[in-house]
């Protein structure tokens, strides 16, 4: 295991990495009219700043890290079969990478700045370390196991995130919805609708990642969705853990990134949706 040290030893260049991938993405977007999009059955969709600026991370993290592993989302786990090999098989690496490039494609290509580059390093399948920059503003939040979570603005020291719980009717919430129609997402959509009449209100902005760092924050209240990938949450997932929002999956089992579904928010909102969901 590394020590305390030595994690925020990388902690400080995973950030410095992340807002180098940041500034490469605001570039692109520049001239999004012009970039190549391909379709990924059942991921939805991915540009060329997708794949640009995920290989221009992995090769840093490699010249960097040469001993550690990199499951990042535009180079994925293909070669494994399916989904629950590949699953397996990170779990039990020592130590791993796991990347989002550009959590919030579509709203990247749309011109929506609600976008994400999600970087985070796990021990046998568990977050040690998360950090998400959101170009368009600037923010970065991270988190280190056991040490808080904490946001930085430019031009200002990071501060440690901490918030009130709410109760149902005075939260505001934040979900997403399975990219493949079906069963999965009539469920998902009839939980939309139950939630909305007792809550305040329910935004689906269309980054996982950044849905659950503005949970971290207080900006949101609670969030849950499923089907989302290790890349989607393992960053995030440890920011809002370490800001004292509980996070587990739809059974409330502990958090991990490789979990098929995901509910997070401050106790004593968390026991409504636990029950809901």
């Amino acid at each position: 295991m590394m020590s305390k040290k030595e994690i925020r030893d990388t902690l400080l260049s995973t950030i410095e990495l992340a807002e180098k991938a940041g500034q490469k993405l605001t570039r692109f977007q520049k001239k999004i009219g012009t970039l190549k999009v391909t379709h990924k059955q059942a991921l939805g969709v991915a540009s060329e700043a997708d794949v640009a600026v995920e290989n221009f991370i992995i090769k840093s993290l490699k010249l960097k890290y040469p001993t550690m592993d990199v499951l990042a989302e535009e180079n994925y786990y293909e070669s494994f079969g399916n989904k629950k090999h590949a699953y397996k098989h990170y779990q039990e690496i020592p130590w791993c990478w796991v990347v989002d490039p550009l959590d919030g494609t579509n709203n990247f290509l749309s011109g929506l700045e609600y976008y994400g580059v999600c970087i985070a390093l796990t021990h046998f399948g568990k977050p040690v370390l998360g950090v998400v920059h959101q170009p368009a503003t600037g923010f970065t939040y991270y988190a280190c196991e056991g040490q808080g979570a904490f946001k930085i603005v430019p031009g200002k020291k990071p501060k440690k995130m901490t918030a009130v719980g709410k109760k149902l009717p005075n939260a505001m919430l934040a979900t997403g919805f399975a990219t493949e129609k079906g069963k999965v997402f009539d469920r998902e959509f009839a939980l939309f609708k139950n939630l909305m009449g007792k809550s305040r209100g329910i935004r689906r902005m269309g980054s996982a990642a950044l849905d659950l760092c503005y949970v971290a924050e207080g900006i949101f209240d609670g969030f849950w969705e499923t089907g989302l990938a290790p890349w989607d949450v393992a960053a995030s997932g440890l920011i809002c853990k370490e800001s004292g929002v509980e996070v587990t999956d739809y059974r409330g089992t502990d958090f991990h990134p490789f979990q098929e579904t995901i509910v997070a928010a401050r106790k004593p909102l968390y026991f409504d949706l636990i029950k809901l969901v």
